[in-house]
C-alpha cells in the first residue's frame, strides 16, 4: 500500500485493491470505468492514475456483490451503487491531489511555534545564565578585596608586630649600658 494519507483515510493501488477484492487488475478498470460512466468518482493524481480509499473499496465490493447477486446488467448495477452511495452519505466529489505541501502546513506552523517557543525558552535561559554568571563575578570580586583587605591588615599587623618586637630590642640594647652591674 502507498503512504500517501489525506482525511479519507490510506490511498491505495490498484493492486493493493485487486489483492484486497481478489479482482484482476483489468477488472478493477473496467469496474471503475463503469462506476466513473455512472457518475462516481475516484481520486486521480496529476498523472491521470487512479488511487483507491477505503471509501471507494467499499463501493467496489458493493458493486460486486450487486452485480453478483442480482440479473442486472453491469451499468445497472453500477447504477444500482450510485442510488446506494448517495443514500449512504459517501460523497462523490473528485479528489485531486493538491498541492503536496499543503498537506504538512499545520505541522510546519506547529512546528514553527514549537521553535518559537523554544527559542523563547532559550534567551530566557541565556538570560538567567548572564544574571547568574554576574552574580558569581560580583560575589568573587567581593570576596577578592576582603581578602586582599584581610592580607593587607595581617601585614600591616605583622610589620608593626616587627617594628613593636625591635623598638624593644634597641630598649633593650640601651638598658644594656646602664645596668652595668
Amino acid at each position: 500500500m502507498t503512504s500517501n494519507t489525506q482525511e479519507n483515510g490510506i490511498l491505495m493501488g490498484p493492486t493493493d485493491v485487486c489483492t484486497l477484492l481478489n479482482i484482476k487488475e483489468s477488472t478493477l478498470r473496467k469496474y471503475a470505468l463503469l462506476l466513473k460512466d455512472a457518475g462516481y468518482q475516484f481520486h486521480v493524481n496529476d498523472k491521470g492514475q487512479r488511487g483507491y480509499f477505503d471509501k471507494d473499496v467499499i463501493v467496489l465490493k458493493r458493486f460486486i456483490e450487486v452485480k453478483s447477486n442480482r440479473d442486472m446488467t453491469l451499468e445497472q448495477a453500477a447504477e444500482a451503487v450510485i442510488s446506494w452511495v448517495e443514500q449512504s452519505g459517501i460523497s462523490l466529489s473528485v479528489m485531486r491531489e493538491s498541492n503536496p505541501y499543503e498537506r504538512y502546513d499545520d505541522d510546519i506552523k506547529e512546528m514553527k511555534e514549537t521553535i518559537k517557543q523554544q527559542n523563547d525558552l532559550l534567551q530566557e535561559l541565556i538570560k538567567k545564565l548572564d544574571q547568574q554568571q554576574d552574580y558569581i563575578d560580583n560575589r568573587l570580586n567581593k570576596r577578592d578585596e576582603l581578602l586582599m583587605q584581610s592580607l593587607r591588615e595581617s601585614q600591616e599587623t605583622k610589620q608593626l608586630l616587627l617594628a613593636t618586637q625591635e623598638e624593644r630590642k634597641q630598649r633593650k640594647g640601651i638598658f644594656k649600658f646602664f645596668n652595668k652591674d
